[in-house]
């Protein structure tokens, strides 16, 4: 049946279910990690862009300082508040603008705006440097942005400004010649946030970082790993930012664009935000997907670390046990099947040995030899023909027929002319005195008389009064409903003998019976020894072959699966018995030997008629 075969294929199957199963749960765990780890990590990037941002203004205020104690600009700007005139005096604005273009060489080329102001303390600009849009505008002024404003009152600012279309990072610094008065007005540098600054950015917090305003991204810089054309995915989603933590907390929640990339906007200080200016940091996330992911995933390290002699041994041990398995239960069978096919075309063998495979390849093995005695017998052959105990041997009979040793019926009785004759079985050389009848009488044989020459005078019986002629006694009639019992045969039962057991039972021999009215004893005659030795030597091997028989029909019923209580020796002997004499009368032979073999699983007898 393969039973170890099928049961590993579905231990395998279980396994890769299992694994399966592990790796599609590790890949959900995976993904829910990842995201999680993302989320955390754009909080983190947010606020270190911010930190950024504020360092930076703070270094662009410290380098300002070149021009607040520039003397070239202190006297500018002092002349221009000392003249109180509606226009700047082109002097006031040819120094400062001269002062100017030396305090942006002074500044180093990193931390240098991109366009400077000079700011008198009305908040007008006396020069500026770099900004060509206010170069032919005699009123453009400053003084309005709080920034500035804070700055021509003695203070440090910084502030984002949106300036047309553009985005600037600004620095107000005071200008201050005399402590004990107000600063004589302000220096104010700009620089453009525009797609190197915000890369730069991006560079020095290691971060994705997107700049925008008025709805639309002004610059963007991306940090190794995300692709930069994944920052304009923020342009279509900045029309959907509606986050009450965006508005409160200047932070929204982690949104996700695309499955793959999250996103997390912040507000940007100072008069951007009343511009909806802000900035966005970005992160791509690789969701597995699926358990064939984690390979292409993987690089070198990765695959590097897997204990590849581990699954080697795991593969070796799992093939060796499935081989050995179908070895068991396959190969070897067939090489068995296919050995005593070779024994029996050689002729070594009548038939194929059923007990010797198991499962399929028994029911196969059966089948042959029963095809083969089929096969012999359209072709008019003689086969031996299988036996079991009920269906070939005939069932076995509740109590045995007539038995030597059973009293005559009362029936019998009444149908015998004078008194029944008495048969004794062979006694010892001397008999002591006995009741004429014996539970061990046999009726005897007919045409069967005693030899004069072996007969002996066996000791005088007690004498019994003889009915009279005309009315002889008839013997007693059982009461109604129960019937006259005779006493069982225990060697015709195959039991153990009066005589011990295994020895052969002895042969009646007639006797003539001389009426009651004679006082003659019973004449017992005696069985020649050579007859004796003859039969007890048959019956012993008889009754060793009988036995060794049942040995094997016992234990070929255990191995086939079948119940063997109740079915003693003695029960076995009686149907080989009846057989043996149907099978001797019918094919005039003397022995008929009995083999146990498999049909159908189960255990049968077959009967073979022997010709001495």
């Amino acid at each position: 049946m393969m039973v170890l075969s099928r049961v590993w294929y579905v231990l395998l199957a279980v396994a890769v279910a299992v694994a399966l199963y592990v790796v599609y749960v590790a890949v959900g765990e995976y993904d829910r990690r990842e995201t999680h780890a993302l989320k955390e990590g754009l909080a983190s990037d947010s606020q270190t862009v911010e930190w950024a941002l504020k360092i930076d203004a703070r270094r662009r205020l410290d380098a300002l300082l070149a021009g607040s104690v520039d003397a070239t600009l202190q006297q500018a700007l002092v002349a221009a508040d000392a003249g109180r005139e509606p226009k700047i005096s082109e002097k006031s604005k040819a120094d400062a603008k001269r002062a100017l273009a030396a305090i942006r060489d002074a500044i180093p080329v990193e931390l240098r705006p991109d366009a400077f102001f000079a700011v008198d303390r009305d908040g007008r600009v006396v020069a500026q440097s770099g900004y060509d849009v206010a170069a032919g505008n005699e009123d453009f002024e400053m003084g309005g942005y709080p920034a500035v404003n804070d700055a021509l009152h003695g203070w440090l600012r910084d502030d984002i400004w949106v300036l047309g279309s553009k985005m600037y990072v600004v620095g107000a610094r005071p200008v201050e010649y005399d402590t004990a008065q107000r600063p004589a007005g302000a220096i104010v540098g700009i620089k453009e946030i525009n797609a190197k600054f915000a890369q730069d950015l991006a560079n020095r917090t290691r971060t994705s970082v997107a700049i925008y305003a008025s709805g639309q991204k002004m610059a963007g810089g991306a940090a190794k790993g995300l692709e930069p054309a994944k920052l304009d995915a923020i342009g279509n989603d900045l029309k959907n930012i509606d986050d009450k933590a965006y508005n409160d907390d200047i932070r929204t929640e982690v949104r996700m664009l695309n499955g793959d990339l999250g996103v997390l906007y912040a507000r940007l200080p100072g008069d951007a935000w009343a511009l909806g200016g802000g900035f966005a940091v970005l992160r791509s996330m690789t969701p597995l997907g699926g358990p064939m992911a984690f390979l292409s995933g993987a690089d070198d390290q990765d695959k590097a670390n897997v204990p590849l002699g581990l699954l080697a041994l795991v593969v070796l041990v799992a093939s060796v046990v499935g081989v050995g398995f179908t070895v068991i239960e396959h190969s070897l069978p067939l090489h068995e099947l296919l050995v005593q096919t070779t024994r029996f075309k050689a002729g070594a063998m009548d038939g194929l040995n059923v007990a010797g495979f198991r499962g399929a390849y028994r029911l196969a093995a059966q089948g042959i030899n029963e095809g083969i005695e089929r096969a012999i017998e359209k072709a008019g052959g003689v086969t031996r023909k299988p036996a079991d105990l009920e269906s070939i041997l005939g069932p076995a009979p509740a109590q045995p027929a007539m038995s030597a040793f059973s009293f005559p019926t009362a029936e019998e009785s009444a149908l015998s002319p004078g008194p029944p004759p008495v048969l004794a079985p062979v006694p010892p050389p001397t008999v002591a005195a006995q009741p004429a009848f014996s539970p061990f009488d046999s009726p005897p044989s007919a045409g069967s008389s005693a030899s004069p020459s072996s007969a002996r005078q066996a000791p005088p019986l007690p004498a019994l009064a003889a009915p009279p002629p005309s009315a002889p006694k008839p013997p007693p009639v059982p009461a109604a409903g129960r019937t006259a019992a005779a006493p069982r045969d225990a060697t015709a039962l195959g039991g153990p003998s009066a005589f011990g057991r295994g020895a052969p039972p002895p042969i009646p021999v007639a006797h003539s019976y001389q009426g009651l009215e004679d006082e003659d004893a019973t004449t017992i005659a005696t069985v020649p020894a050579d007859v004796m030795a003859q039969a007890s030597g048959s019956a012993l091997e008889e009754s060793a072959e009988w036995r060794a028989a049942y040995q094997d029909f016992i234990r070929i019923k255990k191995q086939c699966g079948e119940p063997t209580d109740g079915l003693t020796f003695e029960k076995f002997s009686v149907i080989l018995r009846k057989n043996r004499d149907q099978l001797a009368e019918k094919h005039g032979v003397k022995r008929v030997k009995f083999s146990v073999y498999v049909k159908e699983g189960r255990a049968s007898l077959k009967a073979t008629p022997v010709k001495d």
